[in-house]
């Protein structure tokens, strides 16, 4: 008895879990199993803004049930139709979907088809309508290329004229792809917005500089005949250069005819 009271009282026997050999790991918490999935999906997020956090889980509930009414719609269709399902399997499994196709369906399925009137009209519109979509494809892919030539083109004339190198023709090249598949996505963001909104500016400020530098020298212009000294007492210098005292001689006008009216008008 003294034996077993001093074996239940040893070191060994009160000892940690560790030291008694079996380790306990401690378990976690819902929350803190949540908040590790969240951060390793999310981790540019705010994790103490908790309406984003709101905002991402609704997000995902949305995602789940797109994602289930798909798997419900899929489960549908394979149950009313199996062999729909045993040729999703095979392509799975690596086989294409005509070689599924004709494993499940004999030639005389087939024949059938093309023989029952309404569905031989139903397999006719498909493939005009493939038909049609395949030369519609070509001519944009034909259409496409050309572009993306004649667009090289102008960009090599634009390089050589702003003196860029074939590293930056690339860099040029690479951002104008992005913008453009941007914007079929629609997915423009500010820098776009400012770059379009100079380029409209552009032909105005260009005008309006143009106006200003003719404004300067038309100053510059009367400043540098005044400067010239003014004729005799009490008379200024002619715009026109000359001393002042003498008027300058008026231009004879000139006559024209209207192209429609070939009414006649001087100017």
């Amino acid at each position: 008895m003294e034996e077993k009271e001093e074996k239940k009282n040893s070191p060994a026997a009160s000892g940690t879990p560790s030291q008694r050999g079996t380790e306990e790991t401690p378990k976690k918490s819902n929350r803190d199993t949540f908040m590790e999935r969240y951060k390793a999906d999310y981790p540019d997020d705010n994790y103490e803004d908790e309406e984003a956090m709101y905002g991402r889980m609704n997000e995902r509930n949305a995602a789940y049930d797109r994602l289930k009414t798909n798997d419900d719609n899929f489960r549908k269709l394979v149950n009313e139709h199996p062999e729909y399902g045993g040729m999703v399997a095979d392509m799975m499994e690596g086989r294409n979907f005509i070689e599924s196709f004709l494993g499940r369906h004999s030639l005389e399925d087939i024949e059938a088809a093309y023989n029952d009137p309404e569905m031989a009209k139903k397999l006719a519109d498909e493939y005009s309508d493939w038909i049609q979509k395949k030369l519609e494809n070509e001519k944009f892919e034909k259409e496409r290329e050309a572009n993306a030539h004649e667009s090289i083109g102008v960009l090599s004339e634009y390089a050589q004229e702003n003196g860029l190198d074939e590293d930056g023709m690339t860099a040029i090249w690479g951002k104008s792809l992005d913008v453009a598949n941007n914007a079929v996505m629609l997915k423009f963001d500010k820098a776009f917005f400012d770059f379009v909104n100079k380029g409209m500016n552009h032909d105005n400020d260009v005008a309006a500089a143009r106006e200003e530098g003719e404004i300067a020298g038309h100053n510059a212009k009367v400043q540098t005949q005044l400067a010239k000294g003014a004729g005799p007492e009490g008379i200024p210098p002619t715009f026109d250069g000359g001393q002042g005292g003498v008027a300058a001689e008026p231009k004879p006008k000139r006559k024209g005819k209207l192209p429609l009216s070939g009414k006649e008008f001087e100017y």
